[in-house]
This record gives structure tokens, C-alpha cells and sequence, in this order.
């Protein structure tokens, strides 16, 4: 089995696209409105599929704009590796740079490996984890299940 798409509910679908185009590396491969068609749930609201450089693919949806709250449960996220520590902190820096605030660069240890990340807010309550770990047996399994 091979996991299809993740799709992600965004109140502003360009904005977010660009966000993942500009500093994640994805790139769009259709977006527009969805048709009035019967099997269509939301006649005429945006939508963007997106491809990220390893394969991965990405559905954003629109949602309403959220009021006071998040369209996501709280700890919710979505995780990006990066090659090296110091890719981390440097795109922490980029993205400081764009006016996206993001929170700051910790280090831990966890499951067997030593981690540096941060996470930042893509808005409707919707974050990305960027992080960078160190080997770790236990990863290293999960990895070739």
C-alpha cells in the first residue's frame, strides 16, 4: 500500500500554494475551482494539487476562513526533514525573513535520536514541522517497515 495524498484545508488555497512553492520545494500541477458536476462537494471553491520533490503529494482544499480558533485539533502538523541541523536553522531564517513567524529552533533528544526543529504557523491553524534528526536504531527501523 502507498500512502496517495494528504489533503490540506486552507481559507486562502493560493496563498498557501505559494508558501509551499516558494520555501518547501513543491510545485503545482493543477489548481482552479471545483467544477458543478454531481460528484463535486463543493461546487466552485479553490483547490491546488502539488508535488514536492520526493514524489510527495498534496491536496489543498478551501475551507471558510476560521474565526477565533483553528480548522485543525490541537498538535496537528505536518513534518518536513531537512539534511542537516544547520538546514534547519537556515530555513528557520528564510522563513523568519518572509514575515512567516516562525517559532523557534529547539534541540531534544527522542526515540533513540537527537532532533533539531521548529514549527510554523500556514495559517487556519495549520502548521509545518521542519526538523532534521540524527540516526536512531528505532527510526531507522520504522524506516524500512
Amino acid at each position: 500500500m502507498t500512502l496517495n495524498h494528504i489533503n490540506l484545508c486552507s481559507s486562502n488555497v493560493p496563498a498557501l500554494t505559494r508558501t509551499l512553492e516558494s520555501h518547501f520545494g513543491y510545485r503545482t500541477v493543477q489548481a482552479g475551482t471545483v467544477p458543478n458536476e454531481p460528484w463535486a462537494t463543493d461546487p466552485g471553491s479553490h483547490f491546488a494539487m502539488l508535488i514536492g520533490a520526493d514524489d510527495s503529494n498534496l491536496v489543498i482544499t478551501q475551507i471558510n476562513p476560521v474565526q477565533n480558533g483553528s480548522a485543525y485539533p490541537a498538535g496537528f502538523h505536518f513534518g518536513i526533514v531537512q539534511v542537516s541541523a544547520s538546514a534547519v536553522t537556515a530555513k528557520h531564517d528564510e522563513l523568519a525573513s518572509a514575515g512567516l513567524n516562525p517559532g523557534p529552533v529547539s534541540t531534544f533528544d527522542a526515540l533513540g535520536a537527537t532532533w533539531t526543529a521548529f514549527s510554523c504557523p500556514l495559517g487556519d491553524g495549520l502548521e509545518i514541522e521542519v526538523n532534521y534528526r540524527t540516526p536512531s536504531d528505532v527510526l531507522d527501523t520504522l524506516d524500512r517497515l
